[in-house]
């Protein structure tokens, strides 16, 4: 008789296993001291141990490392040993106590980022968190503080801000600056009744003294003329380099026509002291326009600074000043004329959008198009959107034709190639509008194209300051499966943040930072972030702007996978059906010589259609450029 071995009972490899576990867990807890201890000093961010009322007991090797201390500096001390002195003291924004909430330091209820200063006198920006133990009572005994250091990362966030809203080569607010303060101070002088000055100065025969320094020598000159409007202008005041030998001069409150001649006096006065560049002695003087006002868009006041500043050249004098008055000059009825045609412009069928195309950066294929507006106006020939949209802004137009645009493109792109996409730019103000999104839904559904063939670009300031209602048009136009990208990416405030307010799906970097991704190691360190930023929060990524094969095979080796730009072709009418790969060259290096470059745009002109004629090259087509919106070129440093 065979005798079987007995039968193992169920479940008792189960048992073992959790036997072993319970085994094991009691020996960590018997020795939980030395695990706490090695895991602790271990820690590669900062960390602390802390007592209730804020005092250090202990700190792990990262802490002092990070604050620049040593353990028996630290250790006793308070933490608001730590606090940077530029800050309001947190004790000062304490919350008053709320009842069963543990009772402790204030330095301790930070949450958050947060400056602290070095031993060194530098700052650091940490991210604070805390864990609190209590007793077996339920009371705080003390609290397990970390910090981790996010000083690049806020560096970097600040050099954006810094490119976006400040001249490169003077230091002073550019544009973006001036229209976003602008507009402040005109809707806080209408609250309180009072006017806003501006001021245009431009730089009498600058070319000729620029000629004669070199292009060095006439930058050392604007940085010397830069400083003097600087200092000389009032606190509540802001000096603007406008263009290359052009500032401007945004005076708050005043009281009138004459205060503010007496300002431009002032300020000629103190351009008349000689300037020392190159141990030579340099006299310059400036023709300034001044003008006056509160109730109008930034963008008239402006063109009336401008039409002054006109009239105090056409003098033939040096040093002038002219003020706008109230009677029309050529330059306003001109501007009032073209208003008035683009009242007319869409019934009038005389509107065109022109595309330009999007590729893969690997092998070159065709994903879709960027729909871009242009006015075929009657007398004026073919406008780009530079030399209208403040029209359509001042005559609260913007909606109007974008809705134009978004039918319009939604119909081409629905005779496209399936595996083709298209992009159309959303104005703030278009975007903030009730039944945004039942127009998007409206043109899908008219068109025939589907949802996830659209997408939508916004700018940062848009993202960033949107309105609730704004945020749930967006959210609701997303959930169709239409898609968002943000454009001009790295230009405009705090971007970062824009990522997590809004549902991103493709980040543009501007061609701003494109253009010197290859000579200068600054910008490409920081398209390098941009890249890795939006790979890992997964997000498509299209660099702009691309006109050359280095810039080209520069953002293919560093992981973007997709481009728009002259290399690639300039915007045109209507793409045709059966376009396929011949939009772009099939070997990167056929990017290598301008000859290449020029067959590639006239075969991309040729093949795009014949509704009109491909525009010839202006400054707008080189923007890849916002379909309702104006995006002038910010000044730099070249003359």
């Amino acid at each position: 008789m065979t005798l079987s071995a007995p039968a193992t009972p169920p479940g008792a490899p189960l048992r073992a296993v959790s036997s072993r576990r319970l085994r094991a867990a009691d020996m960590l807890l018997a020795d939980r001291g030395q695990l706490f201890r090695a895991l602790f000093l271990a820690a590669p961010i900062g960390k602390a141990v802390v007592d209730t009322d804020g005092r250090l007991l202990v700190v792990n090797p990262a802490f002092c490392t990070l604050t620049g201390r040593n353990s028996e500096d630290l250790v006793g001390r308070h933490l608001d040993l730590l606090s940077h002195p530029d800050d309001v003291p947190v004790e000062d924004l304490a919350v008053e106590s709320v009842p069963g909430r543990p009772l402790i330091d204030p330095q301790l209820e930070v949450v958050g980022e947060r400056r602290l200063q070095r031993s060194d006198g530098d700052t650091v920006w940490v991210v604070q968190s805390r864990e609190i133990v209590h007793r077996t009572t339920g009371e705080p005994q003390f609290v397990l503080l970390s910090l981790v250091d996010v000083t690049d990362a806020r560096r970097a966030e600040d050099d954006l801000v810094r490119r976006a809203y400040i001249d490169p080569l003077t230091g002073l607010p550019n544009r973006r600056a001036l229209t976003e303060r602008l507009q402040h101070a005109l809707a806080v002088s209408r609250r309180r009744g009072t006017t806003v000055g501006v001021l245009h100065l431009d730089l009498d025969r600058f070319t000729a003294v620029n000629d004669s320094l070199g292009h060095e020598g006439g930058d050392q000159l604007l940085c010397q003329v830069a400083d003097r409007l600087r200092w000389s202008t009032r606190v509540e005041d802001m000096a603007v380099r406008f263009g290359a030998d052009e500032f401007l001069v945004l005076a708050e409150e005043v009281e009138d026509v004459d205060a503010l001649r007496t300002l431009a006096d002032r300020l000629l006065g103190v351009l008349d002291e000689p300037f020392l560049v190159r141990d030579r002695e340099i006299t310059l003087s400036a023709s300034v326009g001044v003008t006056l006002g509160s109730e109008m868009a930034p963008e008239a006041l402006l063109r009336q600074a401008h039409s002054a500043l006109a009239r105090a050249k056409a003098s033939g004098g040096r040093g002038r000043i002219e003020v706008h008055d109230e009677a029309l000059t050529d330059d306003d009825v001109d501007q009032l004329q073209l208003e008035t045609d683009l009242r007319r412009a869409v019934d009038a069928n005389e509107l065109r959008l022109f595309y330009q195309p999007i590729v893969a950066l690997s092998d070159e294929h065709l994903l879709g198009y960027e729909a871009l507006i242009r006015w075929q106006h009657p007398t004026r020939g073919l406008l780009p959107p530079g030399a209208f949209l403040s029209a359509a802004e001042d005559n609260r137009l913007t909606s109007k034709l974008g809705e134009w645009v978004l039918y319009r493109a939604c119909r081409d792109a629905a005779g496209w190639d399936d595996d083709l996409r298209v992009h159309v730019n959303i104005s703030a103000r278009h975007l903030a509008e009730p039944g945004f999104s039942d127009l998007v839904a409206d043109a899908l559904e008219d068109s025939g194209l589907p949802a996830s063939r659209l997408e939508l670009e916004i700018t940062e300031s848009t993202a960033l300051f949107a309105a609730e209602a704004t945020l749930r048009s967006v959210f609701a136009v997303t959930e169709s499966g239409v898609t968002l990208a943000l454009d001009d990416f790295g230009t405009g405030y705090s971007a970062i943040s824009a990522l997590h307010r809004l549902p991103i799906h493709t980040l543009k970097i501007d061609r701003s930072f494109v253009a010197d991704v290859v000579a200068e190691p600054a910008t490409a360190a920081l398209v390098q972030g941009l890249l890795q930023l939006g790979a890992g929060m997964g997000l498509q990524v299209i660099a702009e702007g691309i006109e050359d094969s280095e810039q080209a095979r520069w953002l293919l080796e560093h992981g973007c996978l997709m481009a728009q730009g002259y290399a690639f072709g300039r915007p045109a009418p209507l793409p045709a059906r059966d376009l396929g790969l011949e939009r772009a060259p099939q070997d990167l290096a056929a990017l290598g010589d301008s000859a290449a470059l020029a067959d590639l745009a006239s075969v991309t002109e040729l093949v795009a259609g014949t509704a009109l004629p491909s525009p010839a090259p202006s400054e707008d087509d080189g923007d890849d450029g916002p379909a309702t919106e104006t995006d002038t070129p910010e000044p730099d440093g070249s003359r």
